[in-house]
């Protein structure tokens, strides 16, 4: 809704979704204009051109990464063998973070090293 004024005094009339608004400075009483110009349309299509752009950059999620293995517990399941990628995403100075992927379950989870 827009920000209405009293037509007698000026004075700010709240927001309401009552038919009618009552100035509280003068008492004066109008008609609430701002609910007969509310309009609300809906598309079935809308927007269809983003819509497709985004589609075009999905990703799918890789289920059985591929890449070197190592023997640790998975935490949710009981394989012993998960992949793993070794990352520096901290500065130069601090340890490499680590991702593992379980080859049972894929479950993923990270360890800063």
């Amino acid at each position: 809704m827009g920000v209405r004024f009293c037509s007698a005094c000026g004075n700010l009339l709240e927001d309401s979704p009552n038919e009618i608004l009552e100035c509280e400075q003068c008492g004066k009483s109008e008609q609430n204009k701002a609910l007969h110009q509310t309009e609300t349309r809906t598309s079935e299509n809308f927007p269809s051109k983003l819509r497709n752009r985004l589609k075009s950059h999905t990703q799918t999620p890789q289920k059985a990464p591929s890449g070197p293995t190592m023997d640790i517990e998975c935490p949710k399941c009981p394989s012993k063998e998960v992949y793993y990628a070794q990352v520096q995403l901290r500065s130069a100075d601090e340890g490499s973070t680590i991702f593992y992927t379980c080859v049972g379950c894929a479950h993923r989870w990270q360890e800063n090293n």
